[in-house]
């Protein structure tokens, strides 16, 4: 706009007014431009802000999600490691029953009859505390003044005890010592097994989950004593654990996420995740450094801070040359020029992709980086509309979005949204997408803009730890965790409905002696083969579950009668008993089944896991390749 510049007056002052009102109308005009920058201003800041607290609260988010996952895969580490000491202990507390003092545990582990390379000393000790047999020579060493001997002492309970760390007497290192209890046969205290493991056994998964130079890794007793810690390369034990802020969380909540200061520790800020372990006074924590995990997002904050400082002086030095050219027309039409010249290359440029869609689903155009995501060229994608790009069972969900975000005056839901699109090759891309509509000067809708940035490695990361935590890796079965997880909702099931349900538990007969015959790789390829019988022999609705070694456990749901569970498990037993095709050779087995019935045989998952395993120690001690529903004469007795 040409500003009015009047050409003549009187002398009584006309020219001065004449001059007066375009002057005026010029400081209103630049006092509206003055407002319009300190309100765009404004809102650039408010977005900048809002955007860096959205990445953190996302990156917090994720770590916590993360962080979880490891500490389940962490207690499931631990429980192994548990369950290893337990089934150890209870072998040499049976031979020590049946042979006395002339058991040679030295001599067994030397022959590989005991093959657990963690513990570090085994030993039987007598009532009195002395040890009868070792598997390192040891002289006369007395026990009586240790805990785990004067715990297991007082205790009637046949159940594995964790010591705290203890400077072993033997071997001279600090160990964590874990007992069960020796019976005599009227119940009397009969002495214990104890095994000794290095606290850093505990630690090693640290070698397996990135936690990065600051992360931290625990295992704690409910007594308050830290078994075992890492930070880094550091191993700590035996430290107390009642100023930890998960410890006293727990108290509160057996599991949970928090953001700790690291006071009680080391000073490092951490986004720590603990569980309780079930079935053991224990309980897990994993922990990575604020500032590891938020690395990323603080360098994008100082991006986005940088941008909006450049953009806010781009709008300042905008506005005041637009104030001082407002009376030329060309200076109006360069600084739009310029600005088409910022957007084309900040459109071509940018590091995250994007589009323009017309209403209809049609892509106008899209920039460099969308191209390269989705693998066509711009000509191919002009060619196409979004919803070809977008997996086949959306594209009506994608069309009623897009219709009720092209409708809105202003969202009444956030626009920004996590979707798949269909790569030119077939797979699958990932991205985090925000939309935003431009409008025409009638306020109709003209086209969309579409920023997508790919989070597929992200997407695979979390789907990878998810399954992991739940799965047994080598034959894809749900774990153990899984199982009391799926038993739990068919027992709750089974309460509301009056229903029957039953758990087998399944233990191979002449396993052992593939392995040790044929190798571990022929004893994985029939675990393999095993696992796809057993789901064969079930319905869709029932559970198949590996808990460890040659050990398996079936969730039988909504039984119509108790005898279905004994035709299930004949059915297993004949289908194991047919021959296995191995690459080394043809191979058989059989199976022992251990069944249990709710609510005859108990209300709980630990009450029917328990009858159940009883029951197939009961079927082996028969013969093998059986099935009971009766356990153990001594656990019924219990």
């Amino acid at each position: 706009m040409t500003p009015h510049r009047p050409s003549g007056g009187d002398r009584n002052g006309a020219p001065a007014a004449s001059a007066a009102r375009p002057d005026r109308a010029g400081t209103r005009l630049n006092l509206l431009i003055t407002l319009v920058c300190v309100v765009a201003i404004a809102g650039l800041w408010l977005a900048t802000l809002q955007r860096i607290e959205s990445e953190r609260a996302q990156a917090v988010a994720a770590a916590m999600e993360s962080n979880a996952n490891l500490a389940i895969a962490f207690e499931q580490q631990v429980f192994r490691t548990l369950k290893a000491a337990e089934q150890v202990a209870a072998f040499v507390r049976e031979r020590y029953l049946q042979q006395g003092s002339g058991i040679n545990l030295r001599q067994w582990v030397e022959h590989g009859v005991i093959r657990e390379t963690m513990f570090t000393i085994i030993s039987v000790v007598d009532e009195s505390g002395e040890i009868v047999s070792s598997s390192l020579a040891t002289g006369r060493v007395n026990y009586a003044d240790r805990e785990f001997f004067q715990s297991q002492r007082d205790s009637a309970q046949d159940e594995l005890f964790v010591s705290r760390p203890v400077l072993g007497r033997v071997s001279g290192r600090w160990q964590i010592p874990m007992s069960l209890r020796i019976s005599r046969p009227d119940g009397g205290f009969g002495g214990v097994v104890v095994m000794s493991v290095d606290p850093a056994n505990f630690t090693d998964f640290y070698r397996q989950a990135d936690l990065g130079s600051q992360g931290l890794l625990e295992l704690t007793g409910l007594d308050g004593i830290v078994r075992g810690r890492k930070i880094g390369g550091e191993s700590m034990f035996g430290l107390e654990a009642a100023g930890l802020t998960w410890f006293q969380r727990r108290a509160a909540a057996s599991m949970g996420d928090f953001m700790d200061g690291g006071d009680a520790v080391d000073g490092v800020k951490r986004i720590v995740s603990y569980r309780s372990m079930a079935g053991y006074p224990l309980m897990v924590t994993v922990g990575t450094a604020y500032a590891d995990e938020l690395a990323p997002v603080l360098q994008r904050r100082s991006t986005y801070l940088a941008m909006a400082g450049s953009a806010t002086a781009a709008l300042l030095v905008f506005a005041g040359m637009l104030m001082l050219v407002l009376a030329r027309q060309r200076a109006a039409a360069d600084a739009l020029q310029a600005s088409e010249a910022l957007f084309r290359a900040t459109f071509h440029q940018a590091a995250v992709g994007i589009a323009h869609i017309a209403p209809d689903g049609r892509i106008l155009g899209a920039n460099e980086k969308f191209c390269l995501m989705l693998g066509y060229g711009s000509d191919e994608l002009r060619a196409r509309t979004v919803f070809e790009l977008s997996d086949t069972d959306r594209r009506d969900e994608e069309r009623q979005f897009l219709s009720v975000l092209l409708s809105a005056r202003s969202p009444v839901f956030s626009p920004e949204i996590e979707k798949t699109y269909c790569r030119k090759d077939g797979s699958i891309l990932w991205v985090n997408e925000g939309l935003s509509v431009v409008r025409d000067a009638r306020g109709r809708p003209d086209f969309l803009v579409v920023v997508t940035q790919d989070i597929t490695a992200r997407k695979d990361l979390e789907a990878r730890l998810s399954h992991d935590a739940l799965h047994d890796a080598l034959t894809g079965l749900p774990n153990r965790v899984m199982f009391l997880d799926r038993l739990a909702r068919v027992l709750e099931s089974a309460r509301r409905h009056g229903e029957l349900a039953a758990v087998l538990y399944i233990d191979l007969d002449g396993f052992k002696a593939v392995n040790d015959n044929h190798g571990h790789a022929a004893g994985d390829a029939l675990l393999q083969q095993v696992a796809r019988r057993l789901e064969g022999c079930v319905r869709a609705e029932d559970t198949v579950s590996r808990f460890g070694g040659d050990e398996f456990g079936i969730v039988l749901a909504k039984l119509t009668k108790a005898q279905d569970c004994e035709a299930v498990a004949l059915k297993i037993i004949n289908a194991l008993a047919t021959l296995f095709e191995l690459e080394a050779a043809a191979v058989s087995i059989s199976a022992s089944v251990g069944a249990a019935v709710f609510p005859a045989h108990g209300d709980d998952t630990a009450a029917l896991v328990a009858y159940a395993d009883s029951s197939m120690y009961a079927a082996k001690n028969s013969g093998k390749n059986r099935f009971s529903w009766e356990p153990l004469a001594s656990d019924a007795a219990r």
